[in-house]
């Protein structure tokens, strides 16, 4: 069975890096890494840290689901059903996302389980691998291979390989009202257009993709129990008209919007990144030099925000080394950071609040 809404797509061709790192910087760079774990005897996956992180998010997940639908008050049902929405998010940066890399645990088949938690949570694992795991890491900020620069169009304009259209000049003013609908265009949005149900320009890549029978059992019952879970079964219990139960949906979504973009945007969707223009299939530079010059992190040394954010914000190293788990960036960024000074190459780690100043430097450039 297959399903493919785009007539005659362009032929997809997976550009090439032009040449290798001829610097030495990335063979110095795992060396140092690997010793670190060696010295250390310490694995590169989790390890109990990280079972009680899952357990713990896993358990307030579900408590705060309980105490959402036993609240007899508007109120409190709001008040545990932002902090459900907001352990959504949680799962997401600190399990799901680890799962799919397979980086949480060393039990392969766990990290599989738990990497359906995208599903439960209202992305689809299946896509994610797609989309996250071989496109977006392989080929950040390029043109028509990473989804992330087109997941914004045709309202928001982040790289110069996008057509500008006129409205684009008024962007760094609407845009933050776009960003509060971010997580609901995620959850019955983007995942449809991914899949091909919804038709949408962007990724060639996409445009091409088959999906198998059984992809698409997956992908619906998916939906399935993300929706079930969100929306019938608290539409059925809670005592509360529709019009309050749309604006609590509602505000939950927008407080989740804000966690997300404000994490997710400006990692590499900043003024500092050169994105990219392949010509004839082709990148000037190597992957690493390609990573490094498209790669910003923030609040790099701040343990809260990475346990908050899981390592997200140390995402030099999450696209360097994707199959190591998120408890280890800190010092494996102060890593990447002296070997990057010794090299002469340029380590960017801002503050938080710089991270995003620097995303609307970029889309106020890219409004003109």
């Amino acid at each position: 069975m297959h399903m493919n809404t785009v007539s005659n797509p362009a032929p997809f061709v997976k550009p090439k890096y032009a040449k290798r790192d001829v610097t030495g910087f990335y063979s110095v760079l795992r060396r140092r890494v690997d010793q670190y774990f060696i010295e250390r005897n310490i694995a590169k996956r989790g390890g109990a840290l990280v079972g009680f992180k899952t357990t713990l998010l896993l358990t307030m997940y579900t408590g705060f689901y309980i105490l959402m639908l036993s609240s007899q008050q508007p109120g409190y049902m709001l008040f545990f059903g932002i902090l459900f929405g907001l352990t959504n998010v949680l799962i997401v940066f600190s399990i799901a996302h680890d799962a799919t890399h397979n980086a949480l645990f060393d039990n392969d088949r766990l990290n599989h389980i738990l990497s359906y938690t995208f599903d439960m949570v209202g992305a689809s694992a299946y896509l994610w691998n797609i989309t996250h795991n071989q496109m977006h890491h392989g080929y950040v900020n390029v043109a028509d291979y990473d989804v992330d620069i087109h997941q914004q169009a045709p309202l928001i304009r982040v790289s110069p390989t996008v057509e500008r259209k006129p409205y684009h000049r008024f962007q760094p003013w609407y845009a933050s009202f776009l960003y509060l609908i971010y997580s609901l265009y995620l959850v019955f949005r983007k995942d449809y257009e991914d899949f091909g149900i919804v038709n949408k320009k962007g990724s060639l890549a996409l445009a091409n993709r088959k999906h198998s029978r059984r992809s698409y059992y997956y992908f619906f019952a998916g939906k399935i129990v993300y929706y079930t879970i969100t929306i019938l079964i608290p539409f059925l219990v809670l005592k509360v008209s529709i019009v309050k139960f749309l604006f609590g949906f509602i505000l939950i979504h927008f407080i989740m919007s804000i966690f997300l973009a404000a994490v997710l945007i400006p990692v590499h969707l900043v003024d500092e990144a050169t994105f990219a223009v392949e010509v004839n299939h082709s990148i000037e530079d190597s992957w690493v030099m390609h990573v490094f010059k498209n790669t910003i992190d923030y609040s790099s040394n701040n343990k809260i925000a990475n346990w908050f954010f899981g390592g997200l914000n140390n995402h030099l190293v999450h696209h360097l080394f994707p199959n190591i788990c998120h408890v280890h960036y800190i010092p494996l960024s102060r890593i990447i950071e002296k070997t990057a000074k010794e090299f002469g190459l340029h380590y960017k780690s801002v503050s938080m609040r710089e991270a995003i100043a620097s995303h609307y430097r970029l889309l106020r450039r890219m409004s003109k």
